[in-house]
Parts: structure tokens; sequence; C-alpha cells
């Protein structure tokens, strides 16, 4: 068990290498993400995005990794065995998957590897994510207030997030007081990066900001943001380039300022919308409560 002193003096670097040396050792077993979670003492709300960061590939993409390295292994060292037979304990359900899979990281597939042993492409894992410029960000460390909230869950396929965002809207148009958020006002919670995780995982809330006398109904639900320490950076435009940034934070910044991440996941401030200025100049805050 870790304890919280032993959290206090690794860095992330070494927690993300506790879990990478647990996935290696129990890779023929189901991985339970509360399980390495709690081995990398990070809150399950920013554990993916710290992995990702980290080894450059979301989690399951990085265990498929190693068990495909695992069978590149073993169609050099068992050339006798059927490839069929390898791709099965490396659990896939099929050669074509099997197949397809191999060659998308290798370039070729397992038949042409065995006959060429060309191990250099299974040295390091492909690292996916974007390094864009970061020297300009600026990370201000904000004491902000306590809101109260509206909020709807959004669980499922990301594409139907706009979905959810529309029953938000109706519900703040349909109450007795003019709901519209000021900009800073209307906020995106994200549990998990859509490119990452599994659509049939992927949750999304949506809140604005409500007074305390309004009454919540329906799948409206209350919920508070607390007054507390948060890091902050601003993004001007497309929300689809975003990511770098967080992924720069969670890589870079929270290292090199020795902060620790609270216990809720990645918020986003919308300062405007698509329909309301041009896409280029759309402002949205990225907040990480601290410790």
């Amino acid at each position: 068990m870790v304890t919280n002193e032993a959290r206090d003096i690794m860095s992330y670097k070494e927690r993300i290498d506790r879990v990478i040396d647990f996935i290696g050792k129990h890779l023929d077993e189901e991985l339970e993400l509360d399980e390495l979670c709690r081995i990398a003492c990070f809150s399950k709300y920013h554990f993916h995005r710290l992995f990702t960061a980290y080894t450059g590939l979301p989690l399951m993409g990085y265990i498929k990794w190693l068990r495909l390295k695992k069978a590149a292994h073993q169609l050099i060292v068992h050339k006798e065995e059927k490839i069929i037979n390898i791709a099965l304990d490396a659990g896939f359900e099929s050669h074509e998957s099997f197949t397809r899979a191999f060659k998308q990281i290798s370039g070729e597939n397992p038949t042409d590897f065995r006959l060429k042993s060309s191990w250099h492409t299974w040295e390091v894992p492909p690292y996916s994510v974007p390094k864009g410029d970061t020297k300009m960000i600026n990370v201000s460390i904000k004491e902000l207030p306590a809101r109260r909230l509206a909020v709807i869950e959004h669980y499922g396929d990301p594409k139907k997030v706009g979905g959810t965002a529309s029953k938000l809207i109706a519900w703040a148009k349909a109450q007795p007081v003019n709901l519209k958020p000021k900009p800073g006002e209307a906020f995106g919670f994200g549990y998990g990066d859509p490119k990452e995780v599994p659509a049939e995982e992927f949750r999304f809330d949506l809140a604005i900001t409500v007074p305390q006398t309004l009454k919540l109904d329906g799948e409206v639900i209350e919920k508070y943001l607390p007054a507390d320490r948060y890091a902050v950076i601003s993004h001007r435009g497309s929300r689809e380039a975003i990511s770098e940034k967080i992924y720069w934070l969670y890589r870079d910044w929270l290292r090199e300022s020795k902060e620790e991440l609270g216990d809720l996941p990645c918020i986003f401030c919308y300062y405007n919308f698509e329909h309301e200025v041009a896409e280029t100049e759309l402002i949205t805050e990225v907040w990480l409560l601290l410790k």
C-alpha cells in the first residue's frame, strides 16, 4: 500500500513508472482502472490524461502495444508456433484483427516480421501526444469563489454532447429567471479525453451558474464548484486545438510547479460560444483544482 508520505515524495513520473511496472507484470490479467489509480496515487479524474501525457499513448493503447510487443517476441522465439495461437494469447479474437493491429504499428504483417526479425519497431512505443509550441502559455494560480451549478451529466458517445447541451439550454430558457450565462459562467467537466476513452465510458458534465434560490428538477442536478486554488490557462480559438495545452499542463507544468491535483476533473470555463463569435475568437479557460 502506498502511504500519503510516499505519495508526497514521489514525482509524477515515478508514479507513472510504478503503473507501467505493474502493467508489465500483470499483462495477461484483467487490469482494473481503480487499481491502477491506487498504485499511482492519482484521482481517476486525472489518471487518463496524466498517463497519456507521460507515455504518449492512452492507457488501453499502451496495454495493447505491450501485448503486441510480447507477441512480437513470441513470433521470433517460437517460430514453430501458429500465429493464431500467439494472437489469441495476446488477447485478439482472430488472426485478422491481430494482423491488422500488428501491421498498424510495425508496418508489416506477423509473417513477414517473423522472417525479417526487424525488432527496431518495437524498441519504444509510438508517441501520439501533440507537442506544439507551449512556450507562451501562461499559468495563473487563482483563488476562485464557490459557485452553485445546474448540471446535466452526459454519458456515452462524445459526438452526442451537443444534444445534452441543448437539453440544458432548453431547461434554462424555461425557468422564471434569466439564466443566460455571462462570460465565464458556463462550464464543462471533462472526465477523460474523448480521443482516449471508449465512447461507452465517456463522461462530460455541462453546467451553468444558477442562483441559490432556484429549484432544480428532472435530470438537471445541483453541484457546487468549491472555493479554492485553481491553476488556470486561457485558450483562444478552436476548442479542438486545446488538447496540447492540457497535456502540457499535466506533463510539464505540474512537474515543474510541484503542485498536487485536487479531486475534480479537468474544468472548461466558457466565455463565448460558436453561435456568438467566429471560431478564431472563442475564449476558453482550463481550470485544474489544486490541493
